[in-house]
């Protein structure tokens, strides 16, 4: 594809992951995931805002715009060991996938790197709420569902709508996910994308 950082972006639950793993199979390349990067941060510095605590409680206890901060402060702190990730594979490493919801339009504007491509997938309204029930483990057992799941989609509309709109202020292009577009349908779309991408 002439591109060997492949970046995709966007808001949980909308199919980054997915998308992640079928371009990698596709294209023999490695992939990894912002979140896992996170995890390993984790384990050298106190860096996370769910710690001693049940993720489920996490998202019932604390109001919108803690959760807000937190994953702004979270983001930024983990954002130099993701774009060290993205310097090393675009200079002498292999080529990568790098998928997460910490990854950001004007972020990535500060990357030079000529060998590398984004996709960015936006959700629709009403995506979000639809995934999340369809994932009854994530709030089983929790002392306040309702309440998880509504700070939960409130926290993913936010962030979808900071992705929207730095990708229409940079007049960059995205694909809309809605409930009927299917991962085959993404798929295409992101492929063309590369494709593109590949041959400028």
């Amino acid at each position: 594809m002439g591109k060997k950082v492949i970046l995709i972006g966007g808001s949980p639950t909308v199919g980054k992951s997915t998308i992640a793993m079928k371009l990698a199979s596709e294209y023999g390349y490695n992939c990894i995931s912002t979140d896992d990067i996170g995890e390993v941060l984790q384990t050298v510095t106190d860096i996370n805002p769910m710690k001693n605590m049940d993720y489920r409680e996490y998202y019932i206890k604390k109001s919108i715009d803690e959760l807000i901060n937190d994953v702004e402060e979270y983001h930024s702190k983990i954002w130099p060991a993701i774009k060290r990730l993205i310097d090393i594979h675009s200079d002498w490493s292999t080529p990568i996938i790098i998928e997460g919801w910490a990854l950001y339009p004007r972020l990535l504007k500060s990357v030079k790197a000529d060998n590398m491509a984004s996709i960015w997938l936006v959700g629709s309204s009403d995506l979000f709420r639809e995934r999340l029930i369809r994932k009854e483990k994530f709030y089983s057992g929790a002392s306040h569902a309702n309440l998880l799941i509504d700070n939960y989609i409130k926290r993913s509309n936010w962030h979808n709508s900071k992705i929207k709109k730095e990708l229409d202020d940079m007049e960059e292009e995205y694909i809309m996910v809605t409930k009927e577009l299917s991962i085959e349908k993404i798929f295409e779309k992101a492929s063309r994308i590369l494709d593109i991408m590949g041959s400028s």
